[in-house]
């Protein structure tokens, strides 16, 4: 009977800095996804949102580099014709963007 234990099984070999390090880049190339693809519904609710912003907190989902991330706040800056905006001096580019809720109206008609 075959017993596959993952990655588990390299664990034991990792006392060597190299190995160590190549491992760690391994689990972290395997944990990530591909970029989710958006509707068109979903596109223009992440438009209306951004045209209509007003320094409310908003909670944006985004991908970055095989992984996906929350980030509850306000936008710094949005700059459309550049089609990015600015968190905390970070740039996020609007392609990145996954999808936008606003925390204090999500009961209305654009959640």
């Amino acid at each position: 009977m075959s017993s596959n234990r993952g990655m588990k099984k390299y664990l034991p070999f990792a006392s060597l800095t190299e190995q160590a390090q190549y491992l760690n880049k391994m689990i972290e190339e395997k944990s990530k996804v591909n970029k989710p693809q958006i509707s068109i519904e979903q596109a223009e609710k992440i438009n209306k949102i951004l045209l209509n912003y007003h320094s409310q907190e908003l909670i944006i989902k985004f991908y970055i580099d095989g992984h996906i991330y929350d980030y509850e706040g306000k936008i710094d800056k949005i700059n459309k014709k550049e089609k990015f905006l600015i968190i905390h001096d970070y740039i996020l580019s609007f392609s990145n963007i996954i999808d936008i809720n606003d925390i204090a109206n999500c009961f209305d008609d654009i959640c």
